[in-house]
């Protein structure tokens, strides 16, 4: 389709009908071509537009600056914002230019639309829907690390066999399972200068520091935002948990560097140990959450208390 060019009498109309974009074509301010797309976004039917002023698609509002540029057009105008109305009442949101074309020896107008309204609502439904999705799987889809659906699942299996090798009873359980909430500050600046690449350089840094502060029986897991999860099993002290968050406080400490600049993090570690703080995956992340450090301050105290 271009401009100033014989085209049939319904611009192409397989395509026009097929097609998510509204068009509609004006004549002497009256409507004369609406196509399936149009008519499904503003809730009419073609006895209802055709043959009509142009102007009862619009707001009040909208009315005398769409006839002026009407009457002004010599060329396709750029995409500009403005309100239609539905056959209900009801304002639509259009992202519209108009394109003078000649049909039949006849000067006509082109409006091609896009409904920013149904696409506003179509882009907050997929992102809800790949939220879920992601909460729903198994890795983390930005780093294929596990999720905390499956990190909730490898903490139970964890507390179980704790319970096994204790025999049931809680006051027999001789090590510690111990979950470490990492959230990391400065991801988000990352993004906003160095954009998406530089975020996934950053993060591929630091899980290769986490994983090499870590054993290779550890879980180390990551959630939707900018936090990462560890599962130790088997602590026998409680000062061995004080060595291992020493060791994941380093791996942020030191400097990444990203196309010649140093890029500096910063990391707040929250700690929960089994049976201590909880005896589920969810109490324990819920614990390590709301009491950053909790556990391991309790125990310096006491070791105070005791001197």
């Amino acid at each position: 389709m271009t401009e100033n060019q014989d085209l049939s009498p319904v611009l192409g109309g397989y395509f026009l009908q097929i097609t998510d974009t509204c068009i509609i074509t004006v004549e002497e301010g009256k409507i004369t071509y609406v196509n399936e797309a149009a008519y499904k976004a503003l809730g009419s039917e073609e006895k209802d537009l055709l043959g009509s002023d142009v102007t009862i698609l619009f707001t009040s509002e909208e009315k005398d600056s769409l006839l002026k540029k009407l009457e002004d057009i010599q060329e396709r105008t750029d995409y500009f914002q403005v309100q239609m109305q539905t056959k209900t009442g009801a304002s639509i949101d259009m992202k519209t230019r108009l394109v003078p074309l000649i049909l039949n020896d006849h000067r006509i107008i082109m409006m091609e639309c896009y409904n920013e309204t149904a696409i506003s609502a179509l882009k907050k439904k997929n992102a809800m829907l790949e939220e879920k999705i992601a909460h729903l799987s198994p890795l983390d889809p930005e780093t294929h690390l596990p999720s905390l659906i499956l990190l909730n699942d490898r903490i139970e299996q964890g507390i179980l066999r704790a319970l096994r090798e204790a025999r049931g009873d809680l006051t027999k359980i001789e090590s510690y399972l111990t979950v470490i909430v990492a959230n990391i500050d400065g991801l988000a600046d990352v993004f906003k200068k160095y954009g998406a690449e530089g975020r996934r350089y950053v993060m591929d840094v630091l899980i290769s520091r986490f994983k090499s502060s870590i054993r290779s029986v550890d879980t180390l897991a990551k959630d939707a935002g900018d936090s990462f999860y560890f599962l130790f099993e088997n602590i026998r002290d409680k000062q061995n948990v004080r060595i291992i968050t020493d060791r994941l406080q380093n791996c942020i400490h030191l400097p990444i560097l990203y196309k010649e600049e140093s890029i500096k993090l910063t990391i707040t570690l929250s700690v929960a140990l089994y049976p201590d703080n909880g005896s589920s995956a969810v109490t324990l992340i819920k614990w390590a959450k709301l009491n950053p450090m909790s556990a391991l301050t309790d125990q310096k105290t006491e070791e105070k208390e005791d001197q």
